[in-house]
C-alpha cells in the first residue's frame, strides 16, 4: 500500500529566487547532498532548460547514493551495499511545479517513489514550498518496514533542505525577511 506525506516550508524570497537560485541550482544541490546530507555520491546526470520565468521548462536527472550506515540490518540486506537511485524530474515555470520520479538500483520494479513540489506566493518576498511525496514498496514481509524507513528519511531530508535553503539564500544575500 502506498504511503504519502505532504510538507510545507515557508521562505523569505520570491518564487523565481527559490527555483532558480536554490532548488534547481547545481551548486545548491551539490552542497546539499554532500555537505548537509553527507551522501557518498551525487551527480547531476543531465539538465536541459528552455525559456525563462513563466515560460521556463526544465528537465533534469540526478544519480544519488545515500548513506545507508544507519539502515536496519534487515533493510540493508534487502537494499544491498551500494544502494542508489536515479531521480528524473520536470519543472514547469508557468505552474511553478516540479514533478519527479525515483528509480532505485534495488528492485526498481517493486519500489515506486515520486511526487511533486510547487510554490505558492504568500506575500512580497514570502513563499511556501509544498512537497508531496509517495512511496510504495511491494516486497513480502519488508514492504511496510521499507516504506516507513524511506518516508522517515525523506521527511528528514526535506526538513534539512528547508534549513539549508534558508542558510544558502542568506549566504547569497537573497533571504529577505520582513523588517
Amino acid at each position: 500500500m502506498a504511503r504519502e506525506f505532504t510538507i510545507r516550508d515557508e521562505f523569505f524570497c520570491d518564487e523565481d529566487t527559490f527555483w532558480d537560485k536554490a532548488f534547481l541550482d547545481e551548486d545548491f544541490n551539490r552542497r546539499f547532498f554532500f555537505e548537509i546530507l553527507k551522501f557518498p555520491d551525487w551527480k547531476l546526470s543531465s539538465q536541459k532548460s528552455q525559456g525563462e520565468g513563466a515560460a521556463r521548462k526544465l528537465e533534469r536527472a540526478m544519480h544519488v547514493m545515500p548513506s545507508i550506515s544507519q539502515v536496519p540490518a534487515a533493510l540493508k540486506k534487502f537494499m544491498g551495499d551500494r544502494f542508489s537511485y536515479d531521480e528524473t524530474g520536470t519543472y514547469d515555470g508557468a505552474s511553478r511545479r516540479y514533478d519527479f520520479s525515483i528509480k532505485t538500483s534495488t528492485l526498481p520494479d517493486k519500489i515506486r517513489c515520486g511526487g511533486s513540489l510547487h510554490t505558492e506566493k504568500l506575500g512580497e518576498k514570502r513563499i511556501v514550498r509544498v512537497a508531496r511525496v509517495h512511496v510504495e514498496v511491494k516486497v513480502f514481509a519488508l514492504g511496510s518496514l521499507a516504506e516507513d524507513r524511506f518516508l522517515a528519511d525523506l521527511k528528514t531530508s526535506y526538513e534539512a533542505a528547508a534549513r539549508f535553503t534558508e542558510t544558502y539564500l542568506k549566504e547569497k544575500g537573497l533571504w529577505t525577511p520582513p523588517a
